[in-house]
């Protein structure tokens, strides 16, 4: 009787050890699982800027990616609109910056490709030559001035085929013609030289169309109302009018005349309505460990006392109880550079992370004066919005 109750007893300790052992590697399993499911997180949401190398660059947002793990991370409208957000932070006439939230890089990406070559402006593209005597080719010349923005509403015009009539719907004449020459002075002595240098604003605005002579029977323009009776009270032109142009020596004369068509940066850059878009991922410093007594001071030296004016960071406690405090979680431009060398050091990339948020941008839109950036932003959104419409049509 003693015997049994002695193995009943084993049996049973020996449940229990089973037991415990099992729960153990049950919440070991759990443990395991839980920090997986944060690195995964941080996979999908942060970009990690490293010393020598950034990881988790890839975006993976197809259905089924994380299935072995209960998630589904597929790209969902519904998800989209909820959390999408655009916040302004600066703007002015030529330039505006902003952030997009919730959304993929493709999109960021989609904006900026769309601004840079598919806005469409006013450009010169037919350069008459009537006289130039100055030291500029004819060819180089034309292209210089190709490249002079106009200052034009693109939407009160239309495109201009291969093989239409230029007309005041489609196209826009300026003539130049100067000479350079010395004044003559009341006492008949020669004077100062005038015109020695030739500026955008000798580009004049013809409302009525070509000025120059018909050639065979053929005309240079074909416009059967006056342009300003398509534009309105907008005086056409270029955008600045101090562009220098062409220097000349007295006895050289330029005259010419030009055609501005409608077109896309796609065909030419003379198109594009910005002359610089870009946009970064918001950067994120993260203290991973505490950075305490000498390393709060080594970093200090190195990522945040470079210049009195700078606040990212600050310290807190004396001695070994010293602590660094992140106080701008951005950071700067000039520290976040130190701080992404810093972790290739030894010991650091355990403390402090430069981590940069997938889905949220801030936007850069710098404009030639064309167009209000803006304006450029909302003709890019309606391109991509028909861009889709196009796609969801042909399905």
């Amino acid at each position: 009787m003693r015997e049994a109750n002695e193995s009943r007893t084993n049996r049973d300790d020996a449940m229990g050890k089973a037991a415990a052992a099992r729960a153990t590697r049950d919440d070991d399993v759990s443990a395991q699982m839980r920090r997986m499911l944060e690195r995964l997180e941080e996979q999908r949401h942060y970009v990690r800027a490293g010393a020598e190398h950034n990881a988790n660059v890839n975006e993976v947002a197809y259905g089924g990616a994380y299935a072995s793990v209960g998630k589904d991370f597929a790209f969902s409208a519904e998800r989209f609109r909820e959390t999408f957000a655009l916040t302004l932070t600066t703007s002015d006439e030529e330039r505006c910056v902003f952030e997009l939230e919730g959304c993929s890089p493709a999109f960021a990406n989609a904006f900026r490709r769309i601004i840079l070559s598919e806005v469409p402006t006013m450009a010169i593209e037919k350069v008459f030559v009537v006289n130039n005597t100055s030291v500029v080719a004819d060819e180089v010349f034309a292209h210089r001035l190709g490249l002079v923005p106009i200052k034009a509403d693109p939407a009160m015009f239309e495109y201009r085929g291969e093989g239409d009539a230029a007309n005041e719907t489609n196209t826009i004449v300026l003539k130049m013609h100067v000479r350079c020459h010395k004044e003559r002075n009341p006492d008949g002595t020669l004077g100062e030289v005038v015109n020695r240098s030739v500026y955008s604003n000798a580009l004049t605005w013809c409302p009525e169309g070509s000025q120059l002579p018909e050639e065979n029977g053929a005309k240079y323009s074909d416009f059967k109302r006056s342009q300003k009776e398509v534009v309105g009270d907008q005086e056409l032109g270029c955008v600045h009018d101090d562009i220098l142009l062409v220097k000349l020596a007295p006895g050289q004369e330029v005259e010419l005349e030009c055609h501005c068509v409608k077109g896309i940066g796609q065909e030419h850059a003379k198109w594009s309505p910005v002359g610089t878009c870009w946009y970064k991922m918001v950067p994120e410093i993260t203290i991973l460990e505490p950075i305490t007594g000498a390393d709060a001071d080594e970093f200090m030296k190195k990522c945040a006392n470079f210049s009195e004016t700078h606040k990212c960071y600050a310290c807190e406690g004396k001695g070994d109880k010293k602590t660094v405090k992140v106080v701008e979680s951005r950071g700067c431009d000039f520290c976040i550079e130190r701080v992404r060398e810093l972790t290739g050091e030894p010991g650091w990339a355990d403390k402090i992370a430069v981590r940069k948020r997938k889905d949220h941008f801030i936007f850069t839109i710098e404009t030639i004066g064309q167009m209000a950036p803006g304006t450029i932003f909302k003709e890019a959104v309606k391109i991509l919005a028909s861009k889709a419409q196009n796609v969801l049509s042909t399905l």
